[in-house]
């Protein structure tokens, strides 16, 4: 009975292992932390930004070389979810979520900057930008295009 469950125990491993090492896309998730200010009616409020990201890349890789070992990948965009929680320990008026979700391109880079109303993301020149007290505010509608955005009080 004791090497039935043994070699039970191995088949599941050898099983599980192999589907996940079968699977056919890239999973990435970090988590930055950054502290700001911004003026309103002459006080100077603190808040702290906090991005989750979580990118997916699919693998797709050539079909020429279809049953080659050691094949060379396609470079695929990969789906970007931020998920930006904004939080003021004196006002929870001030508490924020919001999710900006888009397609990375190669070189393209994402930019927190903070401004005298809120903040600013900056993702390949497309811009969106936060106001405390107003929401978002797209700069124009190019960038509204490239950006899926959700905004929320509280999950």
């Amino acid at each position: 009975m004791k090497i039935v469950k043994i070699i039970t125990t191995l088949l599941l491993v050898f099983s599980v292992s192999g589907i996940v090492a079968q699977s056919n896309s890239q999973m990435m998730k970090t988590r930055t932390t950054k502290s700001y200010e911004f003026k309103k009616d002459g006080k100077t409020i603190p808040y702290r930004v906090t991005v989750f990201k979580t990118s997916k890349t699919p693998l797709k890789l050539n079909k020429d070389e279809k049953g080659e070992l050691n094949q060379d990948r396609k470079i695929v965009p990969a789906q970007v979810t931020k998920l930006i929680y904004v939080d003021n320990d004196m006002w929870s008026d001030y508490d924020k979520y919001i999710v900006l979700r888009y397609n990375k391109e190669d070189n393209d880079s994402f930019v927190l900057k903070p401004t005298d109303r809120g903040f600013k993301v900056v993702v390949d020149k497309h811009h969106v930008e936060y106001i405390f007290g107003e929401g978002l505010y797209f700069v124009n509608n190019a960038d509204r295009d490239f950006f899926f955005v959700d905004e929320f009080d509280s999950i």
